[in-house]
This record gives C-alpha cells, structure tokens and sequence, in this order.
C-alpha cells in the first residue's frame, strides 16, 4: 500500500527540544513521518511561503517538498492525502477549515478548537471524513493493556476507581517564559485543557462516562516566577496564574462505579509518581502508576499490577506491544505516543479519538469547569 502522503502545517526551524512555539512539531510529528514506512512529508505550510522553505532546507526534507504560505493551498493540494495541523490551539479552526472543506483526512492536535463552539464547528464538518484528534495517551501500550483487562473480565464488574496526579513540570513557583500561555485559562492551553484533558480521555475511554459529579478546580499557586531556562533569567518575577492547578472530581460513572480524581502542583511528590490510578472491580484490583508528569508522553517509567481476589498475589503485567513497528526506536520519546496514534489510525480507526470523541472532551471540561464555579465571578 502506498504510504498516506502528508501536508504538515506547524512546523518550525530548531531541534524541538524545548517547550514552546513550534517545539512540538519537531518532536512529535517530524521524526513520525520521516521513519515510518506508512506515511512521507510532501508538504510544509508555515505563515510564509519563505518559512516553510527554511523548515524543508533545515530539516533536510525532500527537494521536492512543496512549501505553502496559507492553509487554502496546502488543503488544495492534489497530492497531499493528509492534512496535519501542530501549531498553538488559538488556529486549530482556521487551518483545519480548508482541509475539512476541501474533504481531505486531518489530524488536528489537542486541544481540538480553543473553546467548544470551535470544537463542535469541527466536529460538524469532519461527518464522514477521517479526522483524528492528538489525543497520545489512548495509544500507550500501558492504556490498551489495562483496557483490554477491564474488558475481560480480570477484576470483575468496575466498582470503583481512585486517582491521584500531579503536575511538577517544574518547581511549583516557576514556569517556562517560552510557554508562559499555560498559565492563562482562557487561551485554551494549559494544564487543564491539555495535561488533565489528556488523561480524562484515557480515563473515558476505559471505564466510561460519567453520570454525576461534583468539582472543585482552584489555583494554589497565584504568581509565578517566568524564567528563560536557557538563560537563567527571571523575565516576569510575578506572572499572574488564571489556569487551575488544583483539580477534584468526585462522581458516579454510567456503569455505577464510583470514581474520586485528584490532581495536584508540587514541586516534588513523596512517591515520585506523576500517577497513580486504582481500578478496583468485584474480582481484583488494577494499579496504574508513571513516574513523573506528562504521562501522555512516553517519558517516564511506567507499571502496571494486577491483584486478583482468587489468589491474593500481586503480579507485574508485561504491557510492551509486539506488534509495534521497529522505527519506534527512532521517535523521541515526546513523540512516540504520537507516532503510536498516528499507525493505529490506519488499522484500528474506532480506537483513536475522532474530533466528535475530542467535542465530547471539551463539553466534560466545560462542566467540570462549570460545577467548580470556575473562573471565579470578581
């Protein structure tokens, strides 16, 4: 089968290590493309035409990379199968109109618009289409393994589920100068929308929706210290936060479960775990836990235990893939969720989230938000 050929929009000139402005391209999507046998980059779309010539030269793409200026040509393209969008959330809508109109396959990063309205405007025109959301963290190996045991019956009817997370990119009082929009709650990107948006839709996709709940989202940390980290230097002593970085959500799920989910800031935790997920049923108990945060990331280690009541013994469940394909390698370890979505799009396409999974996401956020009375009225 011929590869699915790709018509990148976002991506930038640099190495992608940082977090930022076009970083996530780099990481994520670039090294994806030019590894696997499945897809291959034949065009990049940034602001100018000259931008995505220096991004082609720069990370010595194919000569005959085309490079486009504006969404409508890259959408227009004949030989782009794909359309990728990988830039801040705030363009979502507009690039993805035109390769929705012009009724070509998209994949749009997460969060899918910057508020719901633009969520759904997507979700409306991608009826019919093939249309993927970034949403990585379903990809995991770790996700499908504890799916597949819920599903089977290992621990019996779900009958609860506890949850603790934590977010310590970096010391509770600090911040990245370069992505200082994650402290902002109405820019739609932050640690709401993407690092505990991330983990509801695994959340979802394993044990359901929810039937009721209650919600507090606060801030605990109201200023914080914006340094340049390849610097060292402090460019805002006082930036104020409006995004949560305290979320609760106690609640019932459709099957009858009852569910508690806690995600925190510190700098450090005692346990060292980024996460920590019980799933306990009638039969036993599953434990999901990755050192460090960003667990949609394959960065961090990762467990997986299973007890069962028949014999009382904890055992390590193996949830590494046979079947994932040898470049996987290759990906930065930012990325290789990505790339994992990215290949079972192809062969598994109801197991990957489409932009009416994704609309679904951002209405649960909408009333988690609105349950906590968040933002505050001044």
């Amino acid at each position: 089968m011929a590869p699915t050929r790709v018509g990148l929009i976002g991506l930038s000139v640099g190495d992608g290590k940082s977090l930022g402005n076009g970083a996530w391209g780099i990481a994520a999507h670039l090294s994806t493309y030019t590894n696997s046998p499945n897809y291959e980059i034949v065009a990049l779309c940034n602001s100018t035409v000259e931008s995505a010539k220096r991004s082609i030269e720069y990370h010595k793409l194919p000569a005959a990379t085309k490079a486009y200026g504006n969404p409508e040509d890259i959408a227009n393209d004949p030989n782009v199968d794909l359309v990728v969008i990988s830039v801040h959330v705030s363009k979502h809508l507009q690039l993805a109109l035109p390769a929705l109109k012009a009724k070509k396959q998209v994949f749009c990063e997460w969060p899918l618009g910057a508020t719901t309205a633009e969520a759904e405007e997507m979700a409306q025109l991608s009826k019919g289409l093939a249309a993927v959301t970034g949403l990585q963290l379903r990809a995991d190996p770790l996700i499908t393994k504890a799916k597949q045991l819920v599903a089977s019956d290992a621990i019996g009817r779900i009958t609860s589920t506890t949850v603790t997370g934590c977010f310590n990119n970096y010391p509770a009082d600090s911040w990245n100068a370069k992505a200082d929009y994650f402290l902002d709650f109405s820019g739609g990107a932050n640690e709401y929308t993407i690092s505990f948006a991330h983990f509801m839709d695994s959340f979802r996709y394993i044990l359901g929706e929810f039937a009721s709940f209650q919600s507090i989202l606060d801030i605990q940390h109201n200023n914080v210290k914006l340094i340049d980290f390849a610097t060292g230097e402090v460019t805002d002593p006082a930036r104020k936060r409006t995004a949560p970085d305290h979320m609760l959500l106690n609640g019932k799920l459709e099957s009858g479960a009852v569910a508690s989910i806690a995600f925190r800031k510190v700098t450090k935790t005692v346990d060292g775990k980024g996460l920590r997920w019980l799933i306990s049923g009638t039969k036993g108990e599953l434990e999901i836990t990755i050192d460090g945060p960003n667990f949609q990331m394959d960065v961090a280690e990762k467990q997986l235990r299973l007890v069962q009541a028949s014999d009382g013994q904890t055992q390590d469940i193996d949830f590494s893939d046979p079947k994932e394909l040898g470049y996987a390698k290759n990906i930065s370890p930012m990325g290789v969720n990505t790339s994992r979505l990215l290949e079972r799009s192809l062969v598994a396409p109801t197991e990957v989230a489409s932009f009416e999974d994704a609309l679904k996401l951002h209405q649960l956020l909408d009333k988690i938000a609105e349950a906590a009375s968040f933002p505050p009225k001044v």
